[in-house]
């Protein structure tokens, strides 16, 4: 019995589902887009409660960790140049 080691196109979807997820480019996008769609909304009339206050709740706490993460990379990265 042979083990092949090709990798089957499932794995590649996860494989590129997993980079995507954890980039934090698209967390920033796709979170802004959430907040502003969700304020657009949420400023057409305050005193109605929304489903955009759960979207704001959930999109602001992932836009703040993507940041957080892209702003940790850029003061890793700098520290190399100084030397």
């Amino acid at each position: 019995m042979r083990i092949e080691l090709t990798s089957q196109p499932d794995m590649k979807l996860l494989t590129l589902t997993k980079k995507i997820i954890s980039n934090p480019w698209i967390g920033v996008m796709i979170s802004l887009v959430a907040i502003i769609i969700s304020l657009y909304k949420i400023l057409d009339d305050v005193t109605i409660m929304r489903f955009e206050y759960l979207v704001l709740i959930i999109a602001f706490p992932i836009y703040i960790r993507s940041l957080k993460k892209i702003f940790d990379d850029i003061l890793d990265t700098s520290d190399d140049y100084l030397d």
